[in-house]
């Protein structure tokens, strides 16, 4: 239905005040808009919404009082979204853009009723696509006919997912994604062409809804990510717009050649690296990479050069000029022009912190916060690893388990503090007594663990037993005593069965009599 204005209100600037379409019918006896030009009898005026706020209003003019709008306004809404988009996106879509403008010269000079947004639709190289809640084409523009090579005919009414390479599955994904978000933007995907040919397209996409906000379909502009390359191209040979782009993010962006020689970079890079741009340029990327690390990113580089796959974002590790570890997620795009590969554009951030955190949550969730040694949960998973690594090298493995005698009596007449004293003592001792390549673990409660790569029995006792006498010769373990059980590793073992062995070489133990050890032959 109409809006209402009031008195002295103009149409657009009521859809610009309101923040939604406003549509009015004049009749010749009804009030005139002065803005107006004579003959018209039906505006529709949109507002333009950003991503911050509103652009301005668009405003579609009809001769008939009384136009059929319902199945239109959600159409037209969702292309004032997209004009939008495409309005604050001009420097990076500025082919796009001159369309845009090209499209409303020539609507002013053939003063027809045909919208803003319908010259883009009809006019742009740049597919546009509509479809059904149920995926059906309902729209397609001449760019869409060209890049699927059918007749708009046999387009509309075919479901859009028999046309994406990745099928139903990626029609479903996006289609998911729209109703959560409602917009899509500079998503990656594939189209299939005539012949089945892959078509690599980047795809911005709306939900569009009626009047009362009911979703009714879907809107689509794609665009071949061949052009996206160019452009970039065309700005890293450009030192004048690469520098109003690349410096202008807050991410580390450099230009590597084909030989892996650094040639043009922004000051986050610089800032990240600690070198000047002198002593960086025509510098070979290994100079900043970690050695561990360099392997790879020799190979990476190798990939990316001949189009091969390699991960979109991946970690590793830079040496600054002061010589400082620095954790950087990287992003790699090769730049080609006329089929010829120039080299490789590269985005680097700063993850060192984020990598620190991770670590510590892990540390964390691996330790036990009263003795400092690793808890149950970690001692399953090391000693999962060395049972297998025993299995492929053949090599030896062993199994200390122990528990204090009668700890819980030691509890109750000294206290839970000096009990928690008691367990911090044994963590230390056994830490002093294990060999290098050992590691220790709280097993639970007055239990310990500890595993022992490469020993034989022999060996393990003798680890076993530098713990026990150790216990004496501690102030705070004088009065303690323990029970060790140990075995060493059988092929046939699974790891249930191992940790129940020492557990039960540990039972032995102190079934005859305590402080003693048990070892399970």
């Amino acid at each position: 239905m109409d809006v209402p204005l009031e008195l002295g209100e103009e149409i657009p600037g009521s859809a610009l005040h309101r923040g939604e379409p406003v549509t009015v019918s004049l009749s010749p006896k009804g009030r005139a808009d002065s803005s107006l030009p004579k003959g018209f009898q039906s505006v529709t005026s949109l507002p333009l919404q950003g991503r911050e706020k509103i652009l301005g209003t668009i405003t579609f003019l009809r001769r008939s009082s009384r136009p059929s709008r319902k199945a239109l306004l959600p159409l037209l809404s969702g292309l004032s979204g997209q004009a939008a988009l495409a309005l604050e996106n001009a420097t990076a879509f500025e082919k796009l853009r001159g369309r845009l403008l090209e499209a409303s010269r020539e609507r002013k000079k053939e003063a027809q009723t045909r919208t803003f947004l319908e010259n883009i639709v009809d006019r742009s190289v740049d597919p546009i696509l509509a479809t059904d809640l149920q995926g059906r084409l309902t729209f397609v523009s001449r760019g869409a006919e060209e890049m699927f090579g059918l007749p708009r005919q046999e387009l509309l009414g075919k479901k859009i997912a028999q046309f994406y390479g990745g099928g139903e599955r990626e029609a479903r994904k996006i289609m998911k994604v729209l109703v959560r978000k409602e917009r899509l933007r500079n998503y990656e995907t594939e189209f299939l062409g005539p012949r089945g040919k892959p078509i690599s397209v980047i795809l911005s996409a709306s939900l569009l809804k009626d009047r009362r906000g009911n979703p009714v379909g879907t809107l689509g502009v794609s665009r071949e990510i061949t052009e996206y390359k160019n452009l970039l191209n065309h700005v890293t040979r450009t030192e004048q717009s690469y520098q109003k782009l690349f410096e202008a993010v807050n991410d580390a962006i450099c230009y590597l050649n084909r030989d892996g020689y650094f040639s043009t970079f922004n000051r986050m890079f610089l800032r990240m690296t600690g070198y000047t741009e002198k002593e960086m340029r025509s510098s070979h990327f290994s100079r900043i990479i970690h050695p561990d690390d360099l392997p790879m990113m020799l190979n990476d580089h190798e990939k990316v050069l001949r189009g091969d796959y390699v991960p979109e974002r991946y970690t590793f590790r830079l040496i600054n000029k002061e010589e400082k570890v620095i954790y950087v997620e990287g992003n790699f795009r090769r730049l080609k022009e006329k089929n010829e590969v120039l080299g490789v554009l590269a985005v680097l951030r700063d993850v060192t912190e984020k990598i620190r955190l991770e670590k510590e949550l892990l540390e964390l969730s691996i330790t036990d916060g009263l003795t400092g040694l690793h808890n149950q949960r970690h001692f399953y998973n090391e000693l999962d690893k060395e049972m297998e690594r025993v299995k492929r090298q053949h090599t030896t493995l062993s199994l200390l388990l122990f528990d204090l005698d009668d700890f819980k009596v030691f509890n109750d007449i000294h206290g839970h503090l000096e009990g928690d004293k008691v367990l911090r003592s044994v963590a230390q001792v056994v830490l002093k007594s294990i060999r290098r390549m050992d590691s220790a673990y709280r097993y639970g409660g007055d239990e310990f663990t500890v595993i022992l790569p490469g020993a034989t029995k022999a060996e393990a006792a003798q680890v076993a037993e530098r713990i026990r006498k150790s216990f004496p010769l501690t102030p705070s373990l004088q009065q303690i005593k323990l029970s060790i059980g140990l075995v060493e590793f059988d092929p046939q073992y699974d790891l249930t069965s191992f940790v129940k062995h020492a557990d039960e070489a540990m039972y032995t133990a102190k079934k005859m009599g305590g402080n003693q050890i048990f070892i399970r032959s």
